[in-house]
């Protein structure tokens, strides 16, 4: 019995301590202290998540490297001009300006206001607002696309929009095209996040997005009709209609903040657009991604891309958001003059999420080689925008060409005038590009500023205001419209012609320069 009770007693302890061997090497595993060398890599998946939330920077730097290239390049073109005149004044005479012409795009000649007063106004600097502009238009269409789909359809839709002869075009012009692309992909950004996760403050930046589309794009609110879809379509998928009264607000408080803005624009419709509504043609509308992209051989590849994109069951209500405006936009322009394709630029990044949803469909070289087409195919119309910013039909107005000669032959003690009557803005860009070198602009009886327009008023006694001069430039832009040589007003070309002797005449592309010296 002794020698069973003892066995029983060995059993019991090797059982238990097998069970404490077991039990007990768990705790000293999980809690003894390893070296550093050797220590588990606790925040390596932190570190990993920091960085996929990096996919943005590719497309952002591809865009600020395509678009940034030979920025000073281009010479500035009439609408720039424009914005040069208006942003460089101050705020009386900005407001003076508003009140006949561009009250829809004092917004933007606010923010380039402010803007010039640090940066200066070079041709650089007009223009970095809008490359900032594309690059983080680029970055956030990224975002978009890895909420909305996948980080591979965002990375290859923020690289196609990047690599668009478009997005060269209006992201290296001082205008608020690029601007408004900007805001309407925060704005639909603002939207999602908005919709997915609720909360106060995502629906107040919802709102200050559609105000900043508004404001520096009026035009670009036909958005809204695209992201009511979006709500419904939400709605009508989670069953529930709460969205809506915050959706509602925000942009209810955006529009009615932008209603004297509008109303401005509207009584300034007709100086500035014409009063004739030119909507598009049917084949405008078939032909209308080559429009908008600026590029024949890369709109049809895109409209392809977003067909197939849109074979996603995901990317179909996405694409409400291009198809609502543009049908707006085509009602709207039935009875207004306000079709034009540059004014459709804030679509560009929403087809270009489209065709990334496609793109995503492939292997990654697979689709970074499509980018690598669609930047190839785009490289003619990217050398031709660095020449120049008028339309491919249209002949270059070489302002710097012009200034170039006045600088060369003019003497101490010159005169200037213009034919300054139609839209090339040939006495602001002269005066521009000469600086404090300008002649004297003998026919000016006041400053356009004090006027409150972009043209100067001109003396109608222009044999008294020539009278003590004793050499005169005349610069005469070709006609806008039919590219036709122009002749200078009849006052002054009569003075002229009476007074003067012409001495030399000059021709650049779009511009005839005369020299006249008195008898």
């Amino acid at each position: 019995m002794d020698r069973i009770r003892a066995s029983d007693r060995l059993l019991s302890t090797g059982v238990h301590q097998r069970f404490n061997v077991v039990t007990y090497k768990r705790p000293v595993t999980a809690t003894v202290d390893l070296p550093s060398s050797v220590a588990p890599p606790a925040a390596r998946p932190h570190r990993r998540l920091r960085t996929d939330r990096l996919h943005w920077l590719g497309p952002a730097l591809l865009a600020a490297a395509v678009t940034g290239y030979q920025l000073q390049k281009p010479q500035l073109w009439r609408d720039e001009l424009a914005t040069l005149s208006a942003a460089g004044r101050s705020a009386a005479d900005l407001s003076r300006l508003a009140e006949s012409i561009d009250a829809v795009l004092v917004p933007y000649y606010w923010v380039l206001h402010f803007w010039m007063a640090v940066a200066g106004d070079s041709p650089r600097a007009l223009r970095l607002p809008s490359v900032l502009a594309v690059v983080a238009t680029a970055a956030l269409l990224t975002v978009l696309g890895s909420r909305l789909f996948t980080v591979r359809a965002g990375v290859f839709a923020g690289l196609l929009f990047a690599v668009l002869p478009a997005v060269t075009r209006y992201g290296q012009e001082a205008r608020p095209y690029a601007l408004a692309a900007l805001a309407a992909t925060a704005a639909t950004l603002m939207l999602v996040e908005a919709l997915r996760h609720g909360g106060r403050w995502r629906w107040v930046l919802y709102a200050l997005a559609v105000l900043a589309l508004g404001g520096l794009h009026l035009v670009a609110l036909t958005l809204l009709t695209g992201h009511a879809a979006v709500v419904v379509h939400q709605a009508v998928r989670t069953r529930s209609w709460r969205p809506f009264p915050p959706a509602a607000l925000a942009v209810t408080v955006a529009c009615a903040a932008l209603v004297p803005l509008a109303l401005n624009g509207r009584a300034q419709l007709t100086t500035q657009l014409g009063a004739k509504p030119h909507p598009p043609t049917p084949e405008g509308v078939l032909h209308l991604l080559e429009q908008i992209s600026l590029s024949t051989s890369i709109g049809g590849l895109l409209l392809g891309l977003c067909l197939l994109g849109v074979a996603d069951r995901r990317a179909r209500t996405g694409a409400l958001t291009i198809v609502l405006p543009l049908a707006a936009m085509v009602t709207i322009s039935t009875v207004s003059p306000i079709w034009h394709p540059r004014y459709l630029f804030f679509l560009l990044p929403l087809i270009c999420l489209l065709a990334g949803v496609a793109a995503a469909r492939t292997p990654w070289p697979i689709g970074l080689a499509l980018v690598l087409v669609v930047g190839l195919l785009g490289l003619p119309d990217q050398r031709f925008f660095r020449g120049s910013h008028e339309k491919r039909t249209a002949e270059l107005v070489d302002y710097r060409g012009a200034a170039r000669i006045i600088a060369h032959e003019r003497q101490a003690g010159d005169a200037i005038v213009y034919k300054r009557d139609g839209w090339q803005f040939a006495d602001i860009a002269i005066e521009y590009y000469l600086g404090p070198a300008v002649p004297r602009d003998a026919l000016a009886a006041q400053s356009r500023n004090t006027a409150g327009g972009y043209w100067t008023p001109e003396r109608t006694d222009a044999a008294a205001a020539l009278a003590g001069d004793t050499r005169v430039w005349a610069v005469v832009p070709d006609n806008v419209t039919t590219g036709a040589p122009n002749t200078l007003p009849q006052p002054a070309l009569t003075a002229l012609q009476r007074d003067f002797t012409l001495s030399r005449t000059w021709r650049v592309s779009g511009f005839q320069i005369h020299l006249f010296v008195r008898r």
